[in-house]
């Protein structure tokens, strides 16, 4: 099982663009069989972009699997980054790539981290459009999700934190390295993603270290400001939207799945979730790590046996 996942890369069926919108260009990609079951999947993020991973966790024989690179990511075009970026533009990218893509019948949504997000709020936005619910490693998006990455998790690792505010001159460090992360000068960029835009990374590790960049990835800066765009606007949802609005999904069947050690997003948010959703299936890993080979193999054992 373990070749078969990560080391087996299937081959897409069809790939294009949406049209035009707003400036924005949305990739996509279709794996498995054509006339399969159609499963939607939101890549992570915000900032990520799709991963031919999370194709080889369905049967490709049966299912019909569909990713798209939401605005300003992965290979999705773009006149300006972040104008028209907003997480109600993506659920209408959605929305449109499944009527640009003929399909009419009730689909599976799939998501991790923030994709898990992205999924879930989908479904809320058009529930009758979805006939069950697949989510991993799950960010519910509230404010105390956001500040546990961006500010609790200094208990953790206060000396990485020390050193972020020694750079900066003790100033705020979400607002100072956002500032440095937008500007339009490349040492700027460079300090922005050497610290604050890799410490994500480092969370759940033993031994952290800071790796000051010399030269720009753009990618990794083009997906860091999609990512500080979105935190930066509280992920353009109410503080509590995906719970507050339950009731609208929660009779679809829902599988989650969650590391124990998930220092990125803490498994509170998976058992949240579940609380609220009385069809969900619930399995908590014992396992570290946000989305690790470990995990991935779970959910694909796991998501056979709930579909």
């Amino acid at each position: 099982m373990f070749f078969n996942l990560f080391n087996f890369d299937p081959k897409p069926f069809a790939e294009g663009f949406l049209p035009e919108k707003d400036g924005h260009k949305i990739y996509f990609v279709q794996y498995g069989n054509p006339n399969g079951i159609p499963v939607l999947s939101f890549h992570g993020g915000p900032g990520g972009s799709s991963r031919v991973k999370y194709a080889k966790l369905f049967d490709l024989k049966k299912y019909r699997f569909i990713q798209f690179d939401q605005r300003g990511c992965g290979m999705s075009e773009y006149a300006d980054l972040c104008a028209h970026n907003t997480t109600e533009n993506l659920i209408d990218d959605a929305k449109r790539l499944l009527e640009f893509l003929n399909i009419k019948t009730p689909i599976i949504v799939h998501g991790c981290s923030w994709g898990s997000t992205m999924a879930l709020l989908f479904a809320e936005a058009y529930p009758k459009m979805v006939q069950k619910i697949i989510v991993h490693s799950v960010f519910l998006a509230r404010p105390h999700d956001a500040d546990w990455v961006n500010k609790d998790s200094e208990r953790f690792y206060p000396d990485l934190w020390q050193q972020m505010r020694q750079k900066i001159d003790n100033k705020n460090v979400l607002k100072e390295y956002t500032k440095l992360l937008f500007s339009t000068n490349k040492t700027d960029n460079l300090q922005a993603l050497s610290y604050l835009g890799s410490y994500e990374h480092k969370l759940g590790q033993l031994a952290p270290e800071f790796e000051e960049f010399t030269e720009i990835d753009e990618s990794f800066l083009k997906s860091s400001r999609v990512y500080f765009h979105y935190v930066g606007h509280n992920f353009f949802i109410t503080d509590n939207q995906i719970l507050d609005n339950i009731a609208k999904i929660k009779d679809i069947p829902c599988l989650i799945v969650h590391n124990r050690m998930d220092f990125c997003c803490p498994v509170e948010q998976a058992w949240n979730l579940h609380q609220v959703m009385p069809n969900s299936v619930l399995k908590i890993n014992a396992g570290y790590g946000h989305s690790s080979p470990q995990l991935m193999d779970v959910v694909k054992r796991k998501l056979k046996e709930f579909l």
